[in-house]
């Protein structure tokens, strides 16, 4: 048995490790999103609507059923229509999307 706890504890460790690293910044993000989203997207919690009316607000963005870091990595990096293709570095992408499942409610 402590043979076995040896080798699984160091792994989930280094998987939260792995997952921790992946999730950027929200401050950074929110910031991004400031500069960048905000022309289209209501980037804060409790805005109505985007000044854009066909741009979803952030906060149905992270509501929305099924909503994750990886969906929203597709979403930043595959062409759709009505949105323009921006050029985000990887960090800077991560913080936009930890930003935007910052504003997850919890049900």
């Amino acid at each position: 048995m402590k043979r076995v706890l040896c080798f699984v504890i160091p792994l989930m460790l280094s998987a939260a490790t792995v997952q921790a690293q992946d999730l950027g910044n929200p401050l950074s993000g929110f910031e991004l999103a400031s500069d960048i989203c905000a022309r289209c997207h209501a980037i804060r919690r409790g805005e109505g609507l985007s000044p854009n009316s066909k741009s979803p607000t952030f906060a149905e963005l992270a509501n929305t059923p099924g909503m994750t870091s990886a969906a929203l990595t597709v979403a930043l990096t595959t062409p759709h229509a009505g949105m323009p293709m921006f050029m985000f570095t990887s960090e800077q992408r991560q913080d936009v999307i930890a930003y935007i499942l910052s504003l997850k409610t919890s049900n």
